[in-house]
């Protein structure tokens, strides 16, 4: 058996998984995803190629627990911002805000840039990253849903309201990333998803 360095079984393998995640996003972000080997992944942890399907047996995989490892503190501020007791419409702000400042990180487009090169994963590497981001939406859904029902009484479609706004902090995360002004893309999101809300 080999040697672990940690003081259990599991936390010698969530250490080498995480070794593995950080070595595959810095080769991903250097060469493109297509141009790394799983090969030259293990290399850059200090593991034989055959070691590293130990852990991930493909690069699609590395791609979702990377995406997990990068989702899990954004999920964590949003659902606070829901769970809290702030008046709805500051609660859209600050979700907003959020995910604005992480959608227009280096990390981020690396991530993007990754997972639009290796397009090809499986269905089950897809239902990961669209289960992270249905968890992420379920929280905008809660604010919606709070500034929907302070409004003037009208039927509304909250999920459609929620994925309409997605699709704004999407455009201003394109904006952003292609030059325009962050300040003012931000000010314009912010008021166009409030009058979307209603």
């Amino acid at each position: 058996m080999p040697r672990i360095a940690a003081a259990t079984v599991a936390e010698h393998v969530a250490h080498q998984e995480a070794a593995v995640i950080d070595a595959a996003a810095r080769l991903f972000t250097e060469r493109g995803a297509n141009n790394v080997t799983l090969g030259d992944i293990a290399g850059e942890v200090g593991l034989k190629r055959n070691s590293l399907y130990r852990y991930f047996p493909d690069k699609g995989h590395i791609l979702a627990a990377w995406f997990r490892a990068e989702l899990a503190p954004l999920l964590g501020r949003c659902a606070d911002i829901a769970a809290g007791d702030d008046d709805p419409a500051d609660q859209l702000d600050a979700w907003l805000t959020v995910q604005l400042d992480y959608l227009t990180t280096p990390e981020h487009q690396a991530l993007l840039a990754a997972a639009v090169e290796l397009s090809s994963v499986g269905d089950d590497v897809r239902d990961e990253i669209a289960s992270g981001h249905r968890e992420l939406y379920a929280t905008l859904s809660t604010v919606t849903a709070r500034l929907v029902a302070r409004g003037d009484g009208a039927a509304r479609d909250v999920p459609i309201l929620t994925m309409l706004i997605v699709g704004l902090l999407r455009s201003a995360a394109d904006l952003i990333r292609t030059g325009h002004d962050a300040r003012r893309t931000r000010t314009e999101l912010l008021r166009v998803a409030h009058a979307v809300a209603g």
